[in-house]
Parts: structure tokens; C-alpha cells; sequence
């Protein structure tokens, strides 16, 4: 009996050792290097984000030195692309280290550490993906010198939704000084070379690549015709842009900004007739980016925006002490899309597109002007319910997404650029299924279902499709549009796959 009792002590005492490791290791899952570093990682850079964040999602000092060519953070610095191809992908907060950094990525200079010459997507890193004519789009190639056109929205002569161009919806949007919102979709070159070797017969096209034997096959494809793709190990990337005309914006130094050419209009109240395009300067508000990654075919969707394009509805998140705490309303009357921020009447359409000329026509009883947008899920879920496998609160999944805001921006120096974008969230699919359009909850939790930030939307780019507050089962999740029965087909996947013209024919020897 005295030698059970023996045991029995020291396997409790076993065990609270044991227990206590654990929890420590639990604690470190979201700590960095040190106390210190945690502290400046979570300090925000302006007040529209809380400061006493729990840090969930971080990224350490060395690590996003790490992301810098040179090797340590500079102001305006270039970022290499995420390795997409030996992706890690244990929780969400690996899926939002690959949009950060993807996102500093392609908003770097294209050459140094000014914008002289633009960012890495004006490059030829990238392709403009043309607006469709008689069903069919091609890629225009970016080249110095030669301007990229931008839309304010498509024509939808052959679907009602075409949400990679333009709103998710027919809409049109304008901003609070008279201006038109312009979207421009690119692709990059491994996007690109897959689709053209597709298109011809050469590669597999069941799903995106995700592989570095997929990945083999495409810049082997490329080399046959001297083409050297930059960065492969970015794998397939789409993104589409939101800007406005810099003409009457108050702060344009702190955005974006390429040389473009819009259309222009002959203009009533009522409608909007396009009779030309003009060369304007534009200013970058939102960008989606999607792209694939090891076990993800169905692409990793994540969304960006200026810190001033619409305010927030209340929202929680977890402060450092383990407390929810909530967030009021954004105020104020000073954002770019949105004179009143204290009115009920937000996310009302103005004004659409007609199918006959592309004309833009003002909806009954209101004329073609302003509305006033406002972010109802501001960090892509619904405050009520489970969101995801990993978060049991919408306040949990905010905590991660501000975390790690805070953490990447609050590293950034100086007076970089990328500092007035933050980060809203991502979407993926358990184990890269095929998307079924539905989002996650505790009801619903098939392997094709969104899941981390699963009500995702951009108030440039899904302005009139956020849904409210609530979650939206069916129509909260941008993998609503981008679905088809739980395909991972790419023309499944992306809207313009299947209408994008090769880069060459297989008949052609060169481009």
C-alpha cells in the first residue's frame, strides 16, 4: 500500500509538471522572441486598430527580414513572393502570413526602393487581363512606358455576374469626390504559361498547380521558348484592383498609385454614355489577391484595403489579458466612401450598368452619385456563431486577422507605403476540397465549405453583396460565385480561365 501510494504522488506530480509544459507551450504558440518583440508587434500604426490586441497571429522580426531582398526590413523595401509551393499550411495563421506577405510582395517597387518605375504587379511579372470582347479576353503584357487600361465595371453581355472585373454585382461605384471606382484584373507569368500550355495541350489542366512536379512542368514549357519566369514559386496568381482617380484626394501620398487609362462619359443626371477614354492618375483602394499553394487548388482568396475607404460596423476581438472586448462603430464623416457614417442607409446602390452600350444608368428615383458604403463583417465574419474548425467566436478570428495587422505593419519603417493597407482576411477550404459556395458553422462543416475568414468581402469590390451582419450560408463567401459543385476544374475556379486567349497557338513556334 505505502509503495502505491509512492507511485500515485509522483505520477500526480508527473502530471502537473507535464500539464503545466504544456500550457506553456500553448502560450508561446503566438509569442515570438521575446516579451519586448511581442510588445512592438503588436503596437498599431494608426488608431483605427485596437492596441492591446491579444497576439494570436504574429510575425517575428527575423522572419519578415526574412521576407525582404535585402535580407532586413527597409522602408519601401522589395519583398520576395511567398513560396506557395512549400507552403505550410498547420492553422490560419499561416494562410494569413502567405497573403501579408504576398501582399508586400507585389506592392513592392518594381525596381529599388522608390515607385519611379511602379510596383511588381505594373511589371511583366504580370499580365493585364483584358475586359471581354465577344466572349473572349487576352493578356496584355506590362511593358515601361505603356499605360494599363482600367474598367469601372464589365459589361455583362453574357452573365450576370462576372465578379472579376468589376463589382460583385452590376453596380457601379463612386467615390465621395464625384470619382468612379476602376478595376483592373492581372495574372502572373506562371498563371500565364499554364493557362497557354492548357490551352495547346501541353500541361494538365484538372486543377491549379500546387506541386513542385506541376510547377517543373510549367517553367520547363517556358523554357522551350526562352521564357524564364521571375518567381515560379509563387505558383498561380490572380488579383484584381480597385482604384480611384488621385484628382481631389485630400491625402493622395498615402496610396498607390499607377498611370492609366479610363473611359470617360458624356454625363446627365440620370445616365452616363461612354464616349472615349482619357490618361488619369489613379490611386490603389482594394486589392484581392488568389492564388494556389501546396494542397490548396482551390486558391487561397485573401482581400486588402486603404485604411480610408469605408468605416467598420461594431465588431469584437480578444484583448491580451484573454478579455472580449468590443469595438464601436467607426464615425466620422471624413471617409472616401462614406459622407455619413452615422446613417442607417449604407450599402444602398445608386446606379448601374445597362447591357446595350455599357452605358451607367441611375436606379429609379435617385440620380447617378455617391452612396455611402460601410464594412458590415469588417474582418470577413459574422460576429454571431462559430466561423471556423479553428476559431469558436468571431471575436477569436478578429483577434488573429488585427494581430497580425498589427504585428506586419507595426514592423514596417518609416514612411513605407504599405502601412495604409490593412489586411482584412482569407478564405480556403479544408484540405483544398472543391468549394461547394457555402461557408463554415457548426452545421455545416463538409470539407468544401469556406472556412478562415469565411464571410470575406471588400467594400470596392463586394460592396452591395456583404449580406448584413449575419451569416450568410450561401451567398457570404466569395467561393459563392467561385464554385461549381465542388469542382477544382480552373475554369470552375476562376471566372476568366476559360475565356482568356493563350499567350500562342499550338500551331505557333513563338509568342
Amino acid at each position: 500500500m505505502k509503495f502505491l501510494s509512492k507511485f500515485l504522488a509522483i505520477f500526480f506530480i508527473f502530471t502537473i509538471l507535464f500539464s503545466c509544459k504544456q500550457k506553456e507551450s500553448s502560450t508561446k504558440a503566438y509569442e515570438t522572441e521575446s516579451d519586448t518583440e511581442v510588445i512592438a508587434m503588436t503596437t498599431p500604426v494608426n488608431a483605427k486598430l485596437p492596441v492591446d490586441v491579444k497576439p494570436t497571429c504574429v510575425v517575428s522580426s527575423s522572419d519578415l527580414s526574412n521576407w525582404f531582398v535585402s535580407g532586413s526590413i527597409t522602408e519601401n523595401g522589395a519583398v520576395h513572393p511567398a513560396n506557395s509551393v512549400t507552403f505550410g499550411h498547420k492553422n490560419n495563421c499561416d494562410f494569413y502570413k502567405w497573403s501579408e506577405q504576398m501582399f508586400l510582395w507585389m506592392t513592392s517597387p518594381s525596381e529599388g526602393d522608390n515607385y519611379t518605375n511602379g510596383t511588381i504587379f505594373e511589371s511583366p511579372v504580370f499580365y493585364t487581363v483584358s475586359p471581354k470582347v465577344n466572349g473572349q479576353r487576352t493578356l496584355i503584357p506590362h511593358e515601361q512606358g505603356k499605360l494599363i487600361s482600367a474598367v469601372a465595371n464589365t459589361q455583362k453581355n453574357d452573365s450576370l455576374v462576372d465578379t472579376e472585373e468589376g463589382q460583385a454585382t452590376d453596380d457601379v461605384l463612386m467615390d465621395q469626390n464625384g470619382s468612379l471606382l476602376y478595376y483592373i484584373t492581372m495574372v502572373n507569368d506562371v498563371y500565364a504559361e499554364f493557362l497557354t500550355g492548357v490551352d495547346n495541350g501541353e500541361l494538365s489542366g484538372k486543377e491549379f498547380p500546387t506541386t513542385a512536379t506541376a510547377l517543373d512542368s510549367i517553367v520547363d514549357y517556358a523554357a522551350q521558348r526562352g521564357v524564364t519566369l521571375s518567381d515560379p514559386n509563387a505558383l498561380t496568381i490572380e488579383v484584381k484592383t480597385s482604384w480611384t482617380e488621385v484628382d481631389n484626394l485630400s491625402n493622395a501620398d498615402s496610396y498607390i498609385t499607377i498611370d492609366a487609362i479610363v473611359p470617360t462619359y458624356e454625363k446627365t443626371d440620370s445616365i452616363w454614355t461612354p464616349n472615349g477614354s482619357k490618361e488619369t492618375k489613379l490611386a490603389m483602394l482594394g486589392l484581392h489577391i488568389v492564388g494556389s499553394t501546396n494542397g490548396h487548388p482551390e486558391m487561397v482568396w485573401a482581400t486588402f484595403e486603404h485604411t480610408n475607404n469605408a468605416p467598420n460596423l461594431s465588431y469584437g476581438y480578444v484583448d491580451s489579458s484573454g478579455e472580449t472586448k468590443t469595438v464601436a462603430a467607426d464615425t466620422g464623416n471624413d471617409w472616401l466612401l462614406n459622407s455619413d457614417s452615422s446613417s442607417s442607409d449604407y450599402n444602398q446602390s445608386h446606379m448601374t450598368y445597362t447591357n446595350s452600350n455599357g452605358s451607367i444608368q441611375a436606379k429609379k428615383g435617385l440620380s447617378i452619385s455617391a452612396s455611402n458604403s460601410t464594412k458590415t463583417k469588417p474582418w470577413g465574419v459574422a460576429e454571431a456563431g462559430v466561423p471556423n474548425p479553428e476559431n469558436a467566436t468571431g471575436a477569436e478570428s478578429n483577434t488573429q486577422v488585427l494581430s497580425i495587422n498589427n504585428s506586419v505593419l507595426g514592423q514596417l519603417l518609416g514612411n513605407d507605403i504599405r502601412k495604409n493597407y490593412v489586411f482584412i482576411g482569407a478564405t480556403w477550404t479544408d484540405g483544398g476540397a472543391g468549394p461547394n459556395g457555402e461557408s463554415y458553422s457548426v452545421t455545416n462543416t463538409t470539407p468544401g465549405v469556406a472556412i478562415g475568414t469565411s464571410q470575406l468581402a471588400n467594400s470596392t469590390m463586394e460592396t452591395y453583396a456583404q449580406n448584413g451582419t449575419a451569416y450568410s450560408k450561401g451567398f457570404g463567401t466569395c467561393f459563392a460565385c467561385h464554385s461549381n459543385n465542388g469542382s477544382l476544374a480552373p475554369k470552375d475556379i476562376s471566372h476568366v480561365f476559360d475565356e482568356i486567349q493563350p499567350l500562342f497557338s499550338a500551331t505557333e513556334s513563338n509568342r
